[in-house]
């Protein structure tokens, strides 16, 4: 008889997901593949960036904003993993799907990907009308967003390519907050966004990792970051996985 197979992740940590709705595993994703990510993530963001200045257009790939002191400031270009072999590969891997399949209860499909930057970029950009806005990713969660695409189940995971450290921005959680409805308030320029009563300071739980470390998150659950002061990159390949039996005829 043929020995099942043994689960991605422990039974203890698929009731830990469940209840507190985040899971950190680190050093999942080799170095090898951290630098390569790197370099591609780098690449991809200097050859849009150097487009956007040649022809004085907009990539709608790239969402930025110019902050207070004048400098533009990169958040993400999403999609990627059509633009990175690195990202697709660590997209497609069975060490991740396992882990997400675990997570989920069934088969995983990809239904979202980007780069996270969170850097200033030192580019010419008068000609671009952009918003002005801080460096802070505020309160937040994605599932309605994700609902409304179809999608009503999703899990996030986040590949760490630096130090995420407290100073460098690192991914902060209201635990359990998946499990609750959130009052959501509209902003003009950042979305829906979660007010201090519904998800206060002192509850939330700060996720440093190393890298080569993967967060994982349910949709559902309360999530922000704060500025980068470290003075070093702190770049995230971000993955969405929804069931794969969920199916809105949207390509992979």
């Amino acid at each position: 008889m043929t020995p099942p197979i043994a689960p991605a992740v422990s039974a203890q940590q698929i009731d830990r997901f469940a209840s507190h709705g985040y899971l950190v595993l680190p050093d999942l994703i080799p170095p090898a593949t951290i630098q390569e990510l790197r370099v591609e993530a780098d690449t991809l963001l200097g050859h849009r960036l150097a487009r956007m200045v040649a022809t004085r257009t907009l990539d709608p790939r790239v969402t930025w904003w110019r902050l207070s002191s004048g400098e533009p400031y990169v958040l993400k270009v999403k999609p990627v993993v059509d633009l990175s072999s690195t990202a697709t590969a660590v997209a497609d891997s069975p060490e991740v799907r396992a882990v997400v399949a675990d997570l989920l209860g069934a088969p995983p499909k990809l239904m979202d990907n980007k780069l996270m930057y969170k850097q200033t970029v030192d580019i010419t950009a008068g000609w671009a009308a952009l918003p002005v806005l801080g460096e802070e990713v505020r309160k937040h969660t994605d599932d309605a967003y994700y609902a409304a695409r179809g999608y009503p189940r999703v899990l996030t995971v986040a590949v760490c390519l630096d130090p995420c450290t407290e100073t460098a921005g690192a991914l902060r959680v209201w635990p359990g907050s998946h499990r609750h409805t959130i009052e959501m308030i509209p902003t003009d320029n950042q979305g829906p966004v979660v007010p201090d009563a519904a998800a206060p300071d002192a509850t939330a739980v700060t996720l440093v990792a190393e890298p080569g470390a993967v967060l994982i998150w349910d949709a559902a659950l309360v999530h922000a970051s704060g500025p980068n002061t470290s003075g070093h990159p702190r770049r995230l390949l971000v993955l969405g996985y929804s069931p794969a039996h969920q199916d809105n005829g949207e390509p992979r």
